[in-house]
């Protein structure tokens, strides 16, 4: 039996999910964790025209926090995670691990800049699954080997500019917060500009992020910002854990 377990978080998402939802014909069981407050009846309407489980948890700082459940609440001996951006292509997938992805971001397919071509592993044997670190874009922690699968599934990553910022702003508070657990060294005004030129520079040039057009200088450009906002915040803590030494 292959459970499909899903996320949303709130009704402009509705239309990309109804598109993931058609892909999952072939799943036993469909669930789709509602991440925080969401009165849109919409969504009810759609998950019963889909046979789907609503499950209603509050909204994480991150979606790692729910994978645990998600895996463990399945019914299915197999549990395949999809985020409600991506979509299965029709002829389906076979049983194995690791999922490659070809990215998107607005509207368009990714080819340079580190965001070509990836695996994610979402298809899991449930029997073997040991735990779901809470880590941005962690992996599952299997007891065995993870093979690859062919073809790929479409991640629409970025629909807009506003949902890029969204999210950076939570996983940038997650990633400050893992830096200072890990006792990075302070950081200073030259730390955040060479931050985000060194990562602008990464992803422009030596991953040939600009052969990408347009939409590869945007990403290349925003990836630098969104570095130096998770270290702009690591410096935020560091200063409020210095006020806060006793004397």
């Amino acid at each position: 039996m292959l459970s499909v377990s899903t996320t949303i978080t709130n009704e402009d998402n509705l239309e990309r999910m109804e598109l993931l939802l058609k892909s999952l014909s072939f799943a036993d069981e469909i669930q789709i964790f509602v991440l925080g407050e969401f009165g849109n009846q919409k969504l009810s309407r759609l998950a019963k025209k889909y046979h789907a489980k609503l499950i209603e948890v509050n909204k994480p700082l991150i979606v790692e926090y729910v994978r645990d459940r998600q895996i463990k609440s399945a019914e299915g001996d197999w549990v395949l995670i999809m985020d409600f951006d991506e979509v299965v292509p029709p002829k389906g997938s076979e049983v194995a691990y690791a999922i490659p992805r070809d990215n998107y971001s607005l509207g368009q397919k990714l080819a340079h800049g580190g965001w070509e071509r990836d695996y994610v592993v979402r298809l899991i044997k449930k029997s073997t699954f040991l735990g779901w670190p809470r880590d941005i874009h962690s992996s599952p922690r299997v007891d065995g080997p993870v093979g690859k699968l062919v073809p790929p599934m479409e991640h629409h990553k970025d629909e807009n500019l506003s949902y890029i910022v969204n999210k950076t702003n939570r996983y940038s508070e997650s990633e400050a917060k893992q830096y200072l657990e890990g006792g990075l060294p302070l950081v200073t005004p030259l730390t955040l500009l060479r931050k985000l030129t060194l990562e602008f520079f990464r992803r422009a040039i030596l991953k040939k992020g600009l052969l990408d057009g347009d939409i590869g200088l945007i990403q290349s450009l925003y990836q630098g910002f969104s570095v130096f906002v998770s270290y702009a915040k690591l410096y935020e803590l560091q200063i409020k854990k210095d006020i806060e030494k006793p004397l």
